[in-house]
């Protein structure tokens, strides 16, 4: 059984990022001109002509959907699908967001952190570029979707703060200057205390995500509670 079966089977939700068609390299997030185009597409879907904005919201699902894999299959297996995008396939999803990642090469979790940054690393610097987003807003992004998928991998393996542990450890073993994961306990759930934005507040007709750090701490404060009950 690969380690995308058995981490598919212990956590909830993952499966849906391992059913393709995988019908890109990986690569192609290289491609400035491709990454130009889901900056405007994204655009086009939130009716927002900053492409400093579109870029950022392409790069929060993006960088949940990479994390999401390498850190299930790490977490649940001892072993991680290697995040190098050279040997990796993606596809995209009909909302023109990523959609997974697939790769027939495993490591093992030491080699996670720096097989990681170095694809977060190549994809930032072509975004930043191309949409005009601040590489340290994209790498704050970056900890915070490895905190946030490592605490639904926790969840899913019956305790959240495996997963906060795993992402502190993960994050401090990578080399580019990622903030560091912080986290909170709210209700009896442990969350990622976010330090990045994404965004979505600058479009047409949206607000704030509950757990954005744009908020007041109490307005946030009380979003946490309201998630912790469910």
């Amino acid at each position: 059984m690969s380690v995308y079966a058995r981490a598919a089977a212990r956590v909830p939700g993952l499966g849906e990022y391992l059913e393709g068609p995988f019908d890109l390299p990986a690569s192609v997030m290289l491609d400035a001109d491709w990454i130009r185009a889901r900056v405007v597409d994204t655009g086009v879907r939130w009716n927002c002509v900053d492409d400093r904005v579109n870029g950022t919201l392409w790069w929060y699902s993006a960088s949940s959907t990479l994390a999401f894999v390498a850190v299930a299959t790490a977490m649940v297996t001892g072993e991680a699908a290697d995040p190098s995008l050279d040997t990796a396939r993606c596809f995209l999803r009909p909302n023109g967001y990523l959609g997974g990642v697939s790769t027939e090469r495993t490591i093992s979790t030491e080699q996670l952190a720096p097989a990681l940054d170095a694809a977060f690393a190549r994809i930032i610097d072509v975004l930043a570029e191309v949409s005009g987003a601040r590489r340290q807003a994209l790498w704050a992004i970056a900890t915070d979707s490895i905190a946030n998928r490592s605490l639904d991998v926790g969840a899913a393996l019956g305790d959240r703060t495996i997963g906060s542990r795993f992402a502190m450890s993960l994050i401090a073993n990578m080399q580019e200057t990622l903030p560091s994961p912080r986290f909170v306990d709210v209700g009896g759930c442990r969350f990622a205390q976010r330090c990045s934005c994404c965004l979505l507040y600058e479009t047409a007709g949206a607000d704030k995500c509950t757990s954005c750090p744009r908020r007041t701490p109490a307005d946030r404060r009380r979003g946490l509670e309201r998630a912790a009950r469910y």
